[in-house]
């Protein structure tokens, strides 16, 4: 053996250390050295079973908590325990109000109530984990409870009804945030998805909602301004000649400050409260001042108003655009909901109960089946396209159309309008497919 391959020899057999006591022309430091094997570092059999135990076990709870709280009958269960809660908040806010306590067994149901909304959110915990922590949703149900314990530790150490009043009525409003969370229920049942959209655009809108009323405070303090300028002195002038306001003492203060004349204008034009009160014997004495009263009117009735409502609807509508998930699941629910009504629509067609329908009994159904009729024409199909069209969804080429290649692209295509696309497309790639097949062998002679 030569020298080279003996030294290398030593190096693997003493763990990387040559004859020269170094590695890659480096000199090894001084001390004790540890001694590396080949071979791979591998746990004892032990630590495996106890760690893939261990793992396994949390998986499973991670997965039976999930499956607790995303099942629809328990979803169902918890949007009624939110409205009995919100009906037992109810009644002890009236019986506080009479400086009663709420029945005993509405005492008790808010306690289970309780309950249940805390093991929901240690279910919730256990399922998710901390990503939990990123859903508003969550955070709202955590300060219910804890408010809600709070509350029953502040009502047990307060002995004076006074007291406990004051200390537990906010903490009590709180509760009644737990109603926000039927949002999610409004969105689940079609038949409430008005109501779902209602509540979504006031959660989008209040940003909107807030600039507006700042905007129409500002209009209206400029008009406000206007009033003390030049409409109270004639209104004091007009009081004193002729006693026509000796009766309203709040009609001398309405424009005696810009506070006062804002509360005027949002009383009689947006509330619409008297306006003619004040307005009309002041422009009958002046009829120059009818450009303050009724410019405000104009302005703030006509014209601020209606933009808000214009920026609300148009925010609403960005917003809507940007919600990709509600879309989503809009368009699942429409799916599901086309594909039942194509499902009766086949058996229809299918009048053998064959399971299948074969090219005579599509042309039959489009003749006789008024639906299937104003379908085809939504697609912008008619009688002569109905040959392209079995053979385009038929496509396994059996000869005959499965209720699968029936609901999927009638579902799809109706909701656009691409039909003549399809055809041509599918033409090109019949035509195409055609130019590849090899060319038949000639007879022999």
């Amino acid at each position: 053996m030569s020298a080279s391959a003996s030294s290398w020899m030593r190096f693997w057999e003493g763990g990387g250390d040559n004859s020269n006591g170094s590695k890659n022309g480096r000199k090894s430091p001084a001390g004790p050295k540890a001694t590396i094997h080949s071979d791979f570092i591998r746990s004892t059999p032990h630590q495996n079973s106890s760690l893939a135990l261990e793992a396994s076990l949390r998986n499973s709870i991670r997965r039976r908590a999930k499956r607790i709280v995303t099942n629809p009958y328990i979803t169902q269960f918890m949007a009624f325990v939110v409205l009995f809660d919100a009906y037992c908040n109810w009644s002890d806010i009236d019986a506080r109000a009479q400086e009663e306590r709420p029945p005993e067994i509405l005492q008790i149901g808010s306690v289970v109530c309780l309950s249940l909304y805390t093991i929901e959110v240690i279910l919730l915990t256990v399922g998710q984990g901390r990503s939990v922590l990123k859903d508003s949703m969550f955070i709202l149900d955590l300060c219910v409870i804890v408010c809600g314990f709070l509350e029953m530790i502040l009502d047990s150490v307060a002995s004076d009804l006074a007291a406990r009043v004051s200390i537990l009525s906010i903490l009590r409003l709180l509760r009644l945030g737990r109603v926000v969370r039927l949002v999610r229920l409004f969105g689940k049942i079609r038949a409430l998805r008005e109501l779902q959209k209602l509540v979504t655009m006031i959660s989008t809108c209040l940003k909107a909602l807030a600039w507006s009323f700042v905007f129409c405070f500002i209009v209206m303090t400029i008009w406000a301004m206007l009033l003390v300028e030049l409409v109270h002195p004639l209104i004091q002038e007009l009081n004193a000649n002729t006693s026509v306001f000796a009766d309203c003492n709040q009609c001398l203060r309405a424009t005696s400050s810009v506070m006062h004349a804002n509360l005027l204008l949002f009383k009689t034009v947006i509330a619409g409260d008297s306006w003619g009160k004040i307005a009309v014997p002041v422009i009958e004495a002046h009829p120059a001042t009818a450009i303050i009263f009724v410019g405000s009117l104009l302005t703030i009735v006509f014209g601020v108003l209606n933009l808000i409502v214009a920026v609300v609807v148009d925010t609403f509508a960005d917003a809507r655009d940007r919600d990709v998930l509600n879309l989503a699941e809009e368009m699942e629910q429409d799916l599901a909901h086309d594909k039942t009504y194509l499902e009766r629509m086949f058996k229809r067609i299918d009048l053998e109960d064959a399971g299948k329908l074969s090219l005579d009994q599509l042309v039959q159904g489009a003749r006789n089946d008024a639906e299937f009729q104003s379908r085809l024409r939504v697609m912008d199909i008619d009688e002569m396209d109905l040959v392209q069209l079995f053979e385009m969804i038929d496509t396994d080429g059996s000869g005959f159309i499965e209720p699968n290649e029936f609901i999927r692209p009638l579902s799809r295509w109706v909701h656009d309008s691409k039909t003549a696309p399809r055809f041509i497309k599918y033409n090109m790639m019949r035509a195409m497919a055609q130019q590849e097949e090899p060319p038949g062998q000639s007879a022999p002679y």
